[in-house]
């Protein structure tokens, strides 16, 4: 009997022996694929945030590829492409609009900083903030209530039937020129030559009086207008810009004078 039972507990065991080892690989199974599921886990999060970067930068290059065909497509001839309504898109000229004030702010504050021998001030005391941020928002101001001014004058004084989107769109496009010049002011003031800059400054200036102009005659051709003369509503807009710029002058006069009259001693 007692022999029996030994063999019967022996038995037991050794039947108990390979549950434990199959426990204990299953243990060391469900270990291994619960790691497999963290490291795949962490390489699907890696992918993912490196596709979703690829994609962002394949958003900017496409958008810089169709900014760069308007660009061009203004370039060419922008009193034609203005009354075009295939050529022309609201956030372009928007886009136009920005980089138009930033590069033009670019440019003062990089004139500012280009010499210690200015005539009238030097402005190496004066911070990016103010140089550059007040310079881009007073720009970006005056062409809003340029833009503003041009339907305005265009829908009572020329008696033209336009949408202020329209004008927008018009002005942003024909912008793009004058845009091309304030990149030029900035290379040629970081290359610090004040005469070129000065002469691309008074360029900028009266490009954007072109502008209005041939807003004004593609309003006064588009609608037959009766009523307002062409020369007297440029007259008319020249004297709101003006006056717009005066009320503006005492936020931007002290960083714009020193780098748009660059003059140096001797």
């Amino acid at each position: 009997m007692l022999e029996k039972d030994e063999e019967q507990s022996t038995s037991d065991l050794k039947i108990e022996e390979p549950s434990i080892d199959q426990e204990t690989r299953q243990s060391r199974l469900s270990r291994s694929a619960a790691k497999r599921g963290r490291t795949s886990k962490a390489k699907a999060a890696s992918d993912d945030e490196r596709s979703t970067i690829q994609r962002m930068l394949q958003g900017v290059g496409g958008a810089f590829k169709r900014y760069s065909s308007y660009g061009l497509a203004m370039l060419k001839s922008p009193s034609q492409a203005i009354n075009q309504a295939e050529t022309l898109r609201m956030k372009y000229a928007w886009i136009s609009i920005v980089l138009f004030s930033v590069f033009f702010a670019l440019g003062n504050y990089v004139q500012l900083k280009a010499s210690k021998t200015r005539l009238l001030g030097f402005g190496i005391h004066y911070s990016f903030g103010d140089a550059f941020l007040r310079v881009a928002i007073f720009t970006l101001i005056l062409l809003t209530l340029m833009m503003l001014t041009v339907w305005l004058l265009g829908k009572y004084m020329l008696k033209g039937n336009i949408s202020l989107k329209e004008v927008i769109m018009k002005f942003g496009a024909a912008l793009v020129p004058v845009l091309v010049l304030s990149i030029l002011w900035l290379v040629f003031a970081m290359l610090n030559i004040p005469y070129v800059t000065v002469i691309l400054s008074v360029m900028m200036f009266f490009g954007l009086q072109l502008i209005a102009v041939v807003l004004f005659r593609s309003i006064q051709s588009d609608h037959k207008t009766a009523r307002g003369d062409l020369m007297y509503t440029g007259w008319v807009f020249l004297l709101v810009e003006l006056v717009i710029i005066a009320l503006l002058w005492a936020i931007v006069g002290e960083y714009l004078i020193p780098s748009l009259v660059p003059v140096r001693f001797g």
